[in-house]
């Protein structure tokens, strides 16, 4: 098995001969694109309705004068878990499963899914966020704006990294120097509004920004937030970060090993900072090990059976079986991410903007929807997310009308059509369904697919490398509008891999970064949606639940709307 990239995560390779059961391949091949934004995990009977998100957007507008203060964060679920399982249980080891293998361990580089999964466990951010989308003290303890161009960061004081060496303003500054200025870094974009960070005393760090940055608190919750040892870094090396981060991180976990394609291992971390509503030291399970699975199929056979304990990923066949059986405990909720088909706009044939709308236009995504997703989800017409306060419930522009696609072609200048190439991984029976459907509908306008199938490493480098046509992209999602838009469609950003370019969407993404009114920064964000979708960047067409599936004797997790499962407060009764 190979890893997925968080802009491909349909994709997969061989599945993992451990976890692959006897008799899965007959129980069925088809797998929902729910399962591709989705996060599940295995467990008891109870479901969850979809819970309606709070906007995301007031805990991030800088103010021209604030703070937020926080003694150490609690783990949430714990108080909730002991009330339903009794007396918290410490030890043991947590099988949780991937729809896919990490690429890297450097949240520099990193542009997978599964690598965020682990992340979240063995790294800690600077802020983080409940399950409510508001923003809470992590690593930064409090916070000050005196202005809007300018963050002052008070470090929790007695943090130790994993190698035992202290975190402190020092280590936050070389972290976020390392993600502006190393050549390699995908994170860049996401904060290149800072122009320097200062190290005031051992555990003051301000940060000086060129403009006013609304979104600054809600990108540090995640990878440009995410803080290493600088110590651990420059002795590991950069291939070392990657492939064995041993001593990186302060999180409740630590990095033990990385066995490709078979599991990943992460022990408990016996000096973790954070505590229970009742002052014992977190986490309490002694470790766990993630299992990379491509076939959301077979990752619900192992977690019926026992050998997974929790998972994110179901197929949307599956949905309504799980949550009305007592096999497992299902929870889910609305999502934050998208999933589309993102063009090489750089290439023949998508160079042609009359192309790229034609193929978005013939789309039939009620039937995407209902054949593909059983009905699991809503379509989806651009970035912004039903949940988000920038979403833009009117906005229709592509309706699946084939005459209309045709129309797009005369106006290319081919209205015989043409031919293009989707390029997929193999592996992964949610994507061949996927791509064979679609290659169905775009053909009653003229357009001649071909479905090209490659190992999923192959594939994830010729998507970041922009060797491709046409790739499908599925995007978990940030709590802000600039986490959906701008690393994914500013001109050179880091996850611009089909190398999209409009000035005047470029223009308006920065006017939304600067304004501090959320009303104006919605309608500044609609109208760079516009524009995305009408110069048709991607096709987009699906929003997926959110999901966490739980053996029943899993307890004290909180389901995340950024399909994240954070295991400081787990435990198993």
């Amino acid at each position: 098995m190979t890893a997925k990239t968080e802009s491909e995560r349909p994709t997969a390779a061989r599945l993992s001969r451990r976890l692959v059961l006897r008799g899965v391949a007959a129980a069925g091949a088809t797998s929902a694109l729910g399962a591709l934004l989705a996060a599940c995990g295995g467990s008891a009977t109870n479901t969850a309705a979809p819970a309606a998100t709070k906007p995301a957007g007031a805990a991030t507008q800088p103010a021209a004068a604030s703070s937020v203060a926080g003694s150490a964060p609690t783990a949430a679920a714990a108080p909730s878990a002991q009330a339903a399982g009794g007396a918290i249980k410490k030890g043991g080891a947590l099988k949780a499963g991937l729809d896919g293998d990490i690429l890297t361990f450097d949240p520099l580089t990193s542009g997978a899914y599964a690598d965020r999964e682990v992340y979240y466990n063995i790294y800690d951010t600077l802020v983080a966020f409940d399950p409510n989308l508001q923003i809470i003290p992590a690593l930064a303890e409090k916070w000050e704006t005196p202005d809007p161009k300018t963050y002052i960061f008070h470090i929790r004081q007695g943090v130790k990294f994993h190698d035992g060496t202290d975190l402190n303003a020092d280590a936050v500054k070389f972290n976020i120097m390392r993600y502006l200025t190393d050549p390699k870094s995908l994170r860049k974009a996401e904060i290149d509004t800072i122009t320097s960070v200062d190290v005031m005393d051992p555990y003051t760090v301000k940060f000086t920004l060129k403009s006013a940055f609304a979104p600054l608190l809600a990108t540090l919750v995640d990878r440009a937030g995410m803080m290493l040892s600088p110590t651990a870094v420059q002795a590991l090396g950069p291939d070392g970060v990657v492939q064995k981060p041993v001593g990186a991180g302060t999180g409740a976990f630590k990095f033990v090993e990385w066995i490709k394609n078979d599991h990943i291992t992460v022990d408990r971390n016996p000096n973790y900072w954070k505590k229970d509503a009742s002052g014992t030291a977190l986490p309490y399970l002694d470790k766990i090990i993630y299992r990379p699975i491509a076939d959301t199929t077979v990752l619900l056979a192992n977690a019926k059976t026992g050998d997974l304990d929790a998972m994110y990923s179901i197929a949307g066949k599956d949905v309504a079986g799980v949550k009305s059986g007592n096999e497992l405990m299902f929870k889910d909720s609305a999502g934050i991410g998208f999933s589309s088909f993102q063009f090489n706009t750089a290439k023949e044939p998508f160079n042609k903007k009359e192309f790229r709308q034609a193929f978005a236009e013939v789309l039939d995504r009620d039937q995407i929807l209902k054949t593909v997703n059983f009905s699991v989800g809503q379509t989806a017409q651009g970035p912004l997310q039903p949940s988000s306060w920038a979403y833009d419930a009117n906005f229709k522009p592509y309706g699946g009308n084939i005459d209309k696609a045709k129309e797009y072609l005369k106006a290319g200048g081919s209205s015989n059509g043409f031919s293009c190439e989707l390029l997929i991984a193999s592996g992964s029976p949610t994507t061949t369904q996927l791509a064979q459907l679609v290659k169905d509908q775009v053909a009653k306008a003229g357009i001649n697919l071909t479905i090209m199938q490659e190992e999923g490493a192959k594939q994830n480098t010729d998507q970041m490398s922009g060797n491709f046509q046409i790739v499908p992209f599925g995007w978990s999602g940030r709590i802000d509008p600039d986490g959906n838009v701008y690393n994914n469609f500013h001109t050179g950003a880091g996850l611009n891999y089909g190398k999209y370019s409009n000035p005047q969407a470029d223009d308006l993404m920065e006017k939304a970064r600067v304004a501090g009114d959320q009303a104006e920064r919605k309608s500044l964000y609609q109208q760079a949606q516009k524009l995305i979708v009408d110069d048709a960047a991607h096709a987009f067409y699906y929003f997926a639940p959110n999901y966490l599936i739980m053996q029943p004797k899993v307890l004290g997790m909180q389901l995340y709307p950024d399909y994240m499962m954070r295991f400081d407060g787990a435990w198993l009764k």
